[in-house]
């Protein structure tokens, strides 16, 4: 591995990455880890029959989100708080918006 450019280094030294890069093991889980972090900030727990089904049920909603390796599934009764959840997590995390499940 070399330096970037924009990196003064003296010789003899080695780089120490801050972050985790795809092709290494590790990424997966760090990439989960991440995700987790942002959607329990959002009032998401985890289903007691699969980690990868995500809730936030309220008085008035119900919204559901399954994760499947790098694909997402969102449902609910509320259409404003999918909206928004969907703006969010833009907003962290690279991705599109694929439309409707069906067509």
């Amino acid at each position: 591995m070399t330096f970037p450019p924009s990196v003064s280094h003296d010789t003899g030294y080695v780089c120490r990455l801050k972050k985790t890069l795809y092709d290494l093991k590790q990424a997966p889980h760090a990439w989960f880890d991440k995700f987790f972090i942002v959607i329990s900030s959002l009032g998401f727990v985890f289903s007691s029959y699969n980690s990868a089904l995500f809730v936030k049920c309220t008085n008035i909603s119900r919204i559901i989100m399954s994760l499947y390796v790098d694909v997402m599934i969102i449902t609910g009764d509320d259409i404003d708080g999918i909206l928004v959840l969907k703006t969010y997590l833009a907003r962290q995390f690279e991705m599109k918006d694929l439309s409707s499940l069906l067509r």
